[in-house]
């Protein structure tokens, strides 16, 4: 016999009502499993389930207290949490504390978006049903400052076998209006291989004095010896370098390089050039990259006068990659180490202010542009 179909159905429920009936399922599902978590926890503590009589038994239940536990899914009300005699503290969240970890995150998040503290409470109650108070808001971040403090006064290794060295600029809103702000970061492989950001500061302006601070700092916090500097063609950066660093080496950047020689063509010259431009930059080894070098100068001295005469203009810095081992020539031929961890911060900032900005609309918007040209400070 067919079983019969039950239309399963619920009549009568608009769109939001189904939303909210799902949610509460959700936070229904939440609590279970919060509260079993809980239990076996306790358990674990104890050394015996509930009611188990057992001679390894190292503590006794103590009955339970009610909580409310803000959640990305809203507010599991009196969450019942288990007490010991001799004290039980869980791992699913701190003592005392009344919403999870990552809504703290959050809330560190959008403030340094920009948003206001009674933003953040706006955007947090339309997704957690519950509203912190501009004091919590302000507390989050001061413990996100300190984190952010201790980071900037850590000490650093002695030696760096690369740094890369660069500056990028954020448009950032503040009180309403938009501020170019400039920011000039290092980033270092030490001798294990281990990358990390050295460094950053923002300053008015991506100057001389600028970089020297930057600089500054690194040796301040230990660092002696930098084997090869990885940079663009900024004379102020440059010149912080040869001052700071005078026995360091340098490379300058092959990407940037081939970008300002071939603005120097005609744009319909461009894509034929290009390849054998690079080849100069693919040999197996520096002599065989000086032999290309001066037979493409050689060929086009008389056609693109101006694109050579870039070339020249820093030649050898640009094969200093050559006399590095070969594994490393990959990484340390450009500056795309340090341009990929800019683009990437431009890529969260963008996605936390269109996360933000959703809920409510009250997000402030924090624009993000790329410099070029001349304004990016890569030289010729």
């Amino acid at each position: 016999m067919t079983p019969k179909q039950e239309n399963s159905n619920v009549p009568g429920l608009s769109q939001a009502e189904f939303q909210e009936l799902v949610a509460e399922k959700r936070r229904a599902a939440i609590r279970l499993t919060l509260v079993t978590v809980l239990e076996e926890e306790v358990s674990a503590l104890i050394g015996a389930q509930r009611y188990e009589r057992t001679a390894t038994r190292r503590d006794q239940r103590n009955g339970r207290y009610p909580r409310d536990l803000v959640t990305g899914m809203g507010i599991i009300e009196d969450l019942p949490v288990p007490r010991t005699r001799t004290g039980f503290r869980t791992q699913l969240f701190e003592r005392y504390a009344r919403r999870q970890a990552e809504l703290d995150a959050a809330i560190g998040e959008m403030f340094v978006a920009g948003a206001s503290t009674s933003q953040v409470g706006e955007v947090l109650e339309t997704l957690t049903g519950s509203k912190p108070s501009p004091s919590t808001v302000s507390r989050v971040f001061d413990t996100l400052q300190a984190e952010f403090d201790a980071w900037k006064k850590r000490a650093l290794a002695a030696h760096y076998r690369s740094v890369f060295a660069d500056g990028t600029s954020f448009t950032v809103i503040y009180e309403d209006e938009g501020h170019k702000t400039p920011i000039l970061a290092v980033v270092g492989i030490n001798t294990l291989g281990e990358r990390e950001l050295l460094a950053f500061t923002i300053g008015e302006r991506e100057n001389q004095g600028a970089w020297e601070g930057l600089l500054d700092d690194l040796k301040a916090r230990g660092v002696q010896t930098v084997d090869l500097w990885i940079t663009a063609g900024h004379h102020a950066m440059l010149n912080a370098v040869a001052l700071k660093f005078p026995e360091s080496r340098r490379q300058r950047c092959v990407k940037h390089k081939l970008a300002n020689v071939l603005s120097s063509v005609p744009q319909s010259k461009r894509d034929p050039l290009e390849p054998e431009l690079k080849t100069i930059f693919y040999q197996d080894s520096r002599q065989q990259a000086e032999q290309t070098l001066t037979a493409f100068i050689e060929k086009y001295a008389k056609t693109y006068p101006t694109a050579i005469e870039c070339l020249k203009r820093d030649q050898d810095a640009c094969l200093t990659f050559y006399d590095f081992p070969k594994a490393h020539w990959k990484t340390i031929r450009t500056t795309n180490v340090i341009e990929r961890l800019f683009l990437d911060v431009k890529k969260r900032v963008v996605s936390l202010n269109s996360v933000y900005e959703h809920p409510t609309g009250y997000g402030q918007p924090l624009a993000v542009r790329e410099r070029r040209g001349s304004q990016a400070g890569r030289g010729s």
